[in-house]
């Protein structure tokens, strides 16, 4: 009786553990799919758009520009563009003097999923100068 006793204590031991571990796999798949690609928001294809610039974001988890885009016929259509994180950013020395508000520019990159959206390849400034925030990525 006493060595059924021992084995059935062992085999709930063995239980928990293997209940922990999977509880443990568990959440951190959650947490490790909690933060999305870029892939989920952008499609491949690769579009221009001129403007304004509105608004500068440079946060985490993504910075982001606003530009005001105004067609032929005066129509204005507002752009989000998004971009690295800030902190990733400032490592490769981007600062907000890049990206000044009031500047006409055309910005470049991955069409967003939704509309008017993009995550940023290159900004090509009206003087011509480019300003490429992450190099590796492109």
């Amino acid at each position: 009786m006493t060595i059924i006793v021992g084995q059935l204590m062992k085999n709930l031991q063995i239980s928990r553990v293997k209940l922990v571990l999977a509880l443990c796999v568990l959440l951190l798949s959650a947490a490790l799919s909690a933060h999305h690609s870029t892939n989920a928001n952008f499609t491949q294809d690769i579009i221009s758009v001129e403007g304004v610039i509105e608004r500068v974001r440079f946060v985490n988890p993504h910075a982001s520009v606003l530009i005001k885009n105004t067609d032929s016929a005066g129509n204005e259509t507002y752009w989000l563009i998004e971009s690295g994180a800030r902190t990733t950013l400032k490592r490769q020395g981007v600062t907000l003097e890049h990206l000044e508000i009031g500047s006409n520019i055309t910005a470049t990159g991955r069409k967003g999923r939704r509309d008017n959206t993009m995550y940023l390849q290159k900004i090509i400034y009206e003087d011509g100068s480019e300003f490429i925030p992450q190099p590796e990525l492109n």
